[in-house]
């Protein structure tokens, strides 16, 4: 049977080399961003893949276009196979980077879009993802959110990537039947993550799907490099 696949964020960076790597693995894809009418590469897809990819509006951080996305997909699919919670930023302004200059809504906005709207998404599209075939839920995260990592700047970055992890791990343990991991990218050459980054979008989807089509329900709970090694929480 054909895996379903929803990918949040999808109309660039990641996301969309997600959508790219999926469709040619013969995929249905769900391809959920913020602004369909703007996301050019994701129109061009479509228009190849008419068949096999569907875009839906979804803006991560409005609880109401979570809520119409959930009811939308609902409509056209019984199930899903997998979620990827991809959407995601990285804030440069000083307010959520450096000590001395942070603010409550410079922080906030990055931990509340990183951290909390995947789990209000999850939990929207939770009841599909039980009747999916071995569903997985995944989180694309970030190394900067481990513990164990932790150094330098970009305070509210990190503490939302951590905090995207807790909820990964507790999530896991709540959603009985569903394997639910947090993943590493890599350091990916995107809007986020700079020109001059060593891994291309391509590698790092390649590296994501080959994890997520791997996994088994006793992988639950842990967190993946998307080369496949563990990561210390």
């Amino acid at each position: 049977m054909t895996e379903r696949i929803l990918i949040t964020g999808s109309n660039r960076g990641i996301g969309l080399a997600l959508v790219k790597e999926y469709l040619k693995r013969g995929a249905n894809v769900i391809a959920a961003c913020r602004k369909p009418d703007a996301a050019n590469d994701l129109n061009q897809l479509k228009a190849a893949n008419s068949d096999s990819l569907t875009i839906v509006q979804l803006d991560i951080s409005n609880e109401e276009s979570i809520s119409n996305a959930a009811q939308s997909i609902s409509e056209q699919f019984n199930s899903l196979d997998v979620l990827i919670n991809n959407a995601g930023i990285n804030s440069t302004v000083p307010e959520a980077r450096n000590l001395g200059q942070l603010t409550n809504e410079g922080m906030g906005q990055v931990v509340v879009t990183n951290a909390i709207a995947p789990v209000i998404v999850t939990q929207a599209l939770m009841n599909l993802l039980r009747q999916g075939t071995n569903p997985r839920m995944v989180m694309v995260s970030s190394r900067m959110g481990s513990v164990t990592h932790a150094g330098g700047n970009a305070i509210a970055y990190r503490m939302s990537k951590a905090a995207m992890n807790m909820a990964a791990k507790v999530l896991s343990q709540q959603m009985n039947g569903i394997t639910v991991i947090t993943t590493h990218p890599g350091h990916v050459a995107t809007d986020m993550g700079g020109a001059s980054a060593p891994v291309t979008p391509a590698q790092s989807a390649a590296g994501l799907a080959d994890v997520i089509d791997g996994l088994i329900p006793q992988q639950t709970g842990k967190f993946y490099n998307y080369t496949g090694e563990e990561i210390p929480w």
